[in-house]
């Protein structure tokens, strides 16, 4: 029995693991990441499993501006398919479930531009016979694809993913840039590429991203313009993918916060929330463990002209343990964590770690502002903080038309 296309259409859908709701009609899909929200939050009357929040007021989710070519982030892994009896270079995600690589020629939710660029670095590859990592033996070079895109500016960003260091592109760099610009070029507002970065990875790993860069071509960074603020980005800079909701999302985030208030921001990437807080805030310190990121966030508050946002390298439990070490070394107030009024945490999938939140809790902030983008680690989180901490609200936000997942602003009030 042969599945019915979706409406918009993919013919990799639903193999591709990519989308998981594409078959779904836009609203039921806003209204099944609500329901599974409420599953998660409500109360016993809702039929949640939360119980513990009986005046938590869950609001409406907030939908994407727009739900096709949104993803200005795109990682794709190199795979190899067989096509004629020969064994052939693909791209594309994993089908679900697996690492079986579905190779794309199309893709409804990735930018045009980026997709573009993505096949024609696979029709380079197969041109050059370049060997393609093999997950079984080790053996192969290209590993994954990274390709980002600034929506503010056009800038596209190419970013190579091999097993080691390999030959170098002395010869192939040329034919790569002369197809890509040609790819480009024949795309509407396609945009432009401004850098070709080689990440190093020859570790045995599900890890994408190797410790080592190195510039084959242009500029490491591609500038994005959000709302009034310019960042740099970088390949393995942590963005949200999706520049058309994201200065919604933050813009919730920031209503969380009292005006004038001293704003402690933790995960703070290349400052992105920070510096859309400091209109707000009274003072901002952000703290990140990724030197780079603390580098391009100092950065960008200099090119933005902002004052009152300051950034502290440093592992966020290792900092909020002993807070006074860490920002006398980096000639900054040693009051800055102790001082928080207010708290911005932006943490990654797996949520806070028990350290980061025991110290939270006894902090002192009147209010924390929790940026999630898996519910179910923030609800664990909540519960932990059910003593400390009253979740007062949750605003689901879309980021991810056509998948599953759904980010969410959590606002949480010291009992």
């Amino acid at each position: 029995m042969t599945t019915p296309l979706p409406s918009p259409g993919c013919r990799h859908f639903p193999a591709c693991g990519g989308c998981q709701t594409l078959d779904r009609a836009y609203p039921a899909q806003l209204a099944a990441k609500e329901a599974e929200l409420r599953r998660l939050f409500g109360g016993a009357g809702d039929g949640g499993l939360g119980g513990g929040w009986p005046d938590l007021r869950i609001d409406p989710i907030l939908p994407s501006p727009r739900v096709e070519g949104y993803r200005h982030k795109v990682q794709l892994p190199f795979g190899l398919g067989r096509r004629g009896g020969n064994l052939d270079v693909t791209v594309g995600c994993f089908a679900a479930g697996s690492h079986q690589v579905v190779d794309q020629d199309e893709c409804l939710v990735q930018d045009t531009g980026l997709s573009a660029v993505a096949w024609t670095v696979r029709d380079w590859a197969k041109a050059n016979s370049i060997p393609v990592y093999r997950e079984d033996s080790g053996a192969g070079w290209l590993r994954h694809l990274l390709l980002r895109k600034g929506a503010g500016t056009g800038q596209i960003l190419l970013g190579l993913v091999t097993n080691g260091p390999g030959a170098g592109p002395q010869a192939l760099l040329p034919d790569l840039l002369h197809r890509c610009r040609q790819a480009l070029a024949d795309v509407p507002g396609g945009g432009e590429l401004v850098g070709v970065v080689q990440s190093l990875n020859a570790a045995r790993t599900n890890v994408v991203l190797g410790g080592e860069e190195r510039l084959w071509w242009g500029s490491p960074r591609l500038e994005e313009r959000l709302g009034p603020f310019r960042f740099p980005v970088g390949v393995s800079t942590f963005f949200q993918v999706n520049p058309f909701q994201t200065p919604r999302l933050y813009d919730l985030a920031v209503a969380g916060i009292p005006a004038g208030a001293a704003v402690l921001d933790l995960y703070s990437g290349i400052g992105s929330i920070a510096l859309w807080a400091s209109r707000k805030a009274g003072s901002v310190l952000g703290i990140e463990e990724n030197p780079a990121s603390v580098r391009a966030a100092v950065q960008a508050a200099a090119d933005n002209g902002v004052a009152n946002a300051r950034f502290l390298a440093a592992d966020v439990a290792a900092a909020l343990a002993k807070p006074e070490g860490y920002l006398a070394a980096a000639g900054l107030p040693t009051d800055a964590v102790s001082g928080a009024q207010a708290v911005i945490v932006d943490p990654p999938r797996k949520g806070l770690e028990p350290a980061v939140r025991d110290a939270l809790a006894g902090l002192g902030a009147a209010r924390i502002v929790y940026v999630s983008c898996f519910p179910p680690t923030l609800a664990r989180d909540a519960r932990a903080w059910a003593g400390s901490f009253r979740l007062s609200s949750l605003s689901p936000v879309d980021m991810f038309p056509h998948t599953r997942h759904v980010e969410c602003v959590a606002v949480f009030d010291a009992i």
